[in-house]
């Protein structure tokens, strides 16, 4: 059989299009009543089932057009509606001519029920078919009662859905503003990004820590912020393995805008629409500088730690194993003098008493050894200058080093009086000068270093157990061949030495004990290969100092710029607290790159540059020739701690540089300062 569907709605076709298939018949569709005319006057069905509710021409009025002509008035019609659905709809249906009315959705097997009792009444009827009389003024009355009614039906349906749809826009409102406040104000850097990884928008906080406004980046790949093209490619790897339940975190080298370098870490997300379809990718970047930064102190200061520890461990382990030794060598010493009292000196015991005797007494020269290191000795102070110290013991110290190497004293035009005792004093600069020399079998340059040092509480940190505080500082330097850096943390503990032979491990560990004992602090500089520099550290005498008191403030501020280069950002931070309170311009920089980059810049005068000689990506030296050349104004100072001698060697710009030792402190610093651009000022 030959049945024409009408209805607006593809679904329902399909639908109704199945069934009558699987059941045999053909089927013809039409999407409204003005289409299923036009099919009807070219094509003969037996049934038509349609929807009322309809564009162009509905379901009523396609009733009565079939029903009036006299070609098609013999066509069944059933009404199958979802709109549509009320007794009065049903009424005006059949007087309309409709042979039934069915009501949306209806199971499949009562739909054919219907159809097949249609078609049946169809067939068993006799006769020409006579089209149907239908009172126009009644079936227009009841068609326009029920228009009004699903009109206002409809009216009532689309204004709920105003109402409803007002309220979404609300709330969607409130939490669009929500949400970009968060991206606005959210302090970690945003970068939404498309699947091709093209950057699409980015937070405040991306401006801020990149230095990119938002319209010089979005549209550009996103590879503009990465250092290195291997961790872009690596992070491409990784967004290609993300879904919508997993995320991935990783530290990176990212690039600012200006060129710098930070370490970032990065938090990356999948990002879908609102039909879960996948758009791109959120990238969440915290700067973790200042966190690398403070882990590494954390660990440095740690390591200090232990390192204290240990030594007061081994101070208390020698200290009482000296005590308990020096028992013991009572009582050998006391018997082997007793038995060389019974022997005549011819004798071979007496012989062999006496061995034993003056074992002993280099056994009890060990046992002070150890006592010193354990700052148990008894040591007999009193107020004296420590130039005149190192003054008087030059002669001996000369003849002690050999021909070889070549001692420079360098004493200062005041006096440092110190509460000390003169020979652990002189025993400690033995013990070191005898270190020098071995550490330069080919000969070289000893240089002995007495200075007044005033430590604050900013300074006073770069050595370790040194409270704030004026001190005389004696320095013992050499050019040998350094220390290595695994060696370094061992070097005052007893019986450890780095000699092939001949060395106990003892002249350090004593020379820390005896220091430590007249309440100062001993510091190491060195690397294998350029030099040692030991300072030691004794507060001096206030009491006794006639030295006028230095000056505790600041020197009178001077209209100059300083740049500033140091590697180690602790002491960066404390030279930019000395000079910004001096009332100097300071910029600064903890990377050379980055300072060559500054004063590239800097479109004012650089009248100082005060730079730490070694630095990784490149050496105080050649950055600061690099400045002058863009500053010729600027002078130079270099910062190190490797002792003076060691900076003769090198370019034409270190030997015209002046030199600052480290560790630094506020008057040191402040006076070379106000030395260096007062000379510049001269004509």
């Amino acid at each position: 059989m030959d049945i024409l569907i009408v209805d607006d709605h593809e679904e329902n076709i399909y639908f109704l299009s199945l069934l009558l298939k699987g059941h045999g018949h053909t089927v013809h569709p039409a999407v409204n009543g003005a289409e299923a005319l036009e099919i009807l006057n070219r094509q003969q069905v037996e049934l038509v089932i349609s929807d009322i509710l309809m564009p162009v021409m509905d379901g009523f009025q396609l009733c009565r057009t079939i029903k009036a002509d006299a070609k098609l008035a013999g066509v069944p019609i059933i009404f199958y509606t979802a709109t549509y659905t009320g007794p009065q709809d049903e009424e005006l249906s059949m007087k309309v001519g409709a042979s039934r009315f069915v009501i949306k959705p209806c199971e499949p097997d009562e739909l054919m029920r219907v159809v097949n009792e249609v078609l049946a009444e169809s067939q068993t009827k006799a006769g020409p078919v006579v089209p149907v009389a239908v009172n126009d003024e009644e079936v227009l009355k009841l068609y326009s009662e029920r228009l009004v009614r699903k009109l206002e039906q409809k009216m009532l349906e689309l204004e709920a859905e105003v109402v409803a749809r007002k309220e979404a826009e609300k709330v969607l409102t409130a939490s669009e503003r929500r949400y970009r406040s968060l991206y606005d104000s959210i302090r970690d850097a945003l970068v939404v990004a498309s699947s091709d990884r093209m950057i699409l928008a980015c937070n405040p906080a991306f401006e801020t820590l990149f230095g990119f406004a938002p319209d010089e980046v979005v549209g550009r790949s996103i590879s503009l912020i990465y250092e290195h093209e291997k961790d872009f490619a690596e992070v491409s790897e990784i967004m290609n393995a993300l879904n919508e339940t997993n995320n991935s975190i990783r530290i990176i080298s990212f690039l600012r805008r200006d060129g710098t370098v930070f370490t970032g870490e990065t938090n990356l997300f999948c990002l879908y629409d609102d039909a879960d379809q996948f758009t791109g990718y959120v990238c969440m970047i915290r700067d973790i500088t200042d966190r690398i930064n403070a882990d590494k102190a954390r660990k440095n200061l740690e390591l200090q730690l232990q390192q204290a520890q240990k030594m007061e461990s081994l101070g208390l382990l020698a200290g009482g194993v000296a005590h308990d030794f020096n028992n013991l060598l009572s009582v050998i010493l006391g018997y082997s003098e007793i038995m060389q009292s019974h022997f005549t000196e011819s004798d071979k015991n007496y012989e062999y008493a006496h061995e034993i005797h003056q074992a002993g007494l280099r056994a009890r020269g060990l046992t002070t050894q150890l006592l010193a290191f354990s700052r148990k000795q008894r040591l007999e102070k009193s107020s004296v200058d420590a130039c005149s110290v190192v003054s008087g013991f030059q002669k001996l110290l000369a003849r002690m080093i050999g021909e070889e190497v070549k001692l420079q004293v360098c004493l200062p035009d005041l006096q440092l009086p110190v509460v000390a005792d003169v020979g652990q004093l002189e025993q400690v600069l033995m013990n070191l000068a005898i270190n020098a020399r071995d550490a330069m079998p080919g000969g070289g340059t000893l240089t002995i270093e007495v200075a007044r040092a005033e430590f604050d509480v900013l300074s006073s940190f770069q050595i370790s157990e040194l409270p704030p505080g004026a001190y005389a500082m004696i320095a013992v330097s050499d050019t040998g061949c350094g220390i290595s850096s695994e060696n370094v943390s061992r070097i005052f503990e007893p019986f450890f030495t780095t000699k092939d032979k001949g060395g106990t491990g003892l002249g350090l560990a004593v020379s820390y004990g005896i220091i430590k004992q007249h309440g100062g602090s001993i510091w190491v500089y060195t690397e294998a290969g350029r030099g040692t520099t030991f300072k030691i550290y004794l507060p001096l005498n206030k009491e006794a100092d006639s030295v006028v008191e230095a000056d505790t403030g600041f020197y009178e501020k001077c209209d100059a710029t300083i740049l500033v280069i140091e590697d180690d950002k602790t002491v960066l931070n404390m030279i930019n607290e000395i000079l910004t309170r001096a009332g100097y311009r300071v910029i600064s920089s903890s990377d050379p790159v980055d300072a060559l980059i500054l004063a590239k810049g800097f479109a004012e005068n650089i009248h100082l540059i005060i730079s730490d000689l070694k630095m990784p990506r490149m050496r105080g030296p050649q950055v600061c020739e690099q400045i002058c050349q863009l500053h010729p104004e600027a002078k130079v100072v270099f910062m190190s701690g490797y002792p003076t001698t060691a900076l003769t060697e090198g370019s034409d710009n270190v030997k015209k540089a002046v030199f600052l030792q480290k560790p630094i402190m506020v008057n040191s610093l402040l006076s070379k300062c106000r030395q260096i651009l007062s000379q510049s000022k001269t004509p």
